[in-house]
């Protein structure tokens, strides 16, 4: 309920690195949590009452509502790559190093979650490794494609059977673009991004 309070509420612009791992942060739990939840509730329909007050459904959407979170923050911090590229250094590898500092950090201002408490988020880390090596080399992309991996990692984990999983596949990859091409806007009211892309680029060509 704080993170979406925060979304709507309008906020003075911030360009420094607290400000922007927040924003993440805030931003990818708010998506994360919006997405599962109006999908399931539309997916349930009547019997939705009755199935969120189940423990074992509530445990399972509680794992996807992070599971996906985790995806949502790597997905907005290449949403905002793709738009202050221009304002970054040309080498990928410095970028994908500054990007992947900031992942971290993001999720470090989070408790990790109960199912998680073990393995933390050296995976999900590993994971956004891995697409950076492939992003950082080609065009930025548009909210709409970025935002497809947070669709299917919601996916993967909605408590649904396989079927309806991959009936519902197009209506969700829409869904979340949408809410993340709407939070897009948020972020460029609350973070001065030409600003914060000089943060940023220092982080990234400074010796680690």
């Amino acid at each position: 309920m704080l993170d979406l309070i925060g979304s709507i509420l309008p906020q003075r612009q911030k360009s420094d690195w607290p400000s922007a791992v927040e924003a993440i942060r805030g931003g990818a739990a708010f998506l994360a949590q919006g997405a599962s939840y109006s999908y399931l509730r539309a997916r349930t329909l009547l019997a939705g009452p009755r199935l969120f007050q189940d423990e074992g459904f509530g445990f399972a959407l509680t794992i996807c509502k992070w599971e996906t979170f985790a995806v949502a923050a790597q997905d907005l911090i290449l949403m905002i790559e793709a738009e202050i590229r221009p304002h970054l250094p040309e080498d990928p590898k410095l970028r994908a190093r500054g990007l992947a500092e900031l992942y971290r950090a993001v999720l470090d201002a989070e408790e990790v979650p109960a199912h998680r408490a073990e393995q933390g988020w050296a995976d999900a880390i590993e994971e956004f490794d891995r697409r950076l090596e492939v992003y950082m080399d080609k065009p930025p992309l548009k909210p709409d494609a970025i935002s497809i991996a947070t669709a299917l990692r919601l996916l993967d984990h909605a408590p649904i059977d396989d079927a309806v999983r991959e009936a519902d596949k197009m209506m969700v990859v829409n869904n979340v673009a949408f809410r993340f091409i709407d939070y897009q806007a948020t972020l460029r009211k609350r973070i001065d991004l030409v600003a914060f892309a000089g943060q940023l680029s220092d982080r990234m060509v400074a010796v680690p």
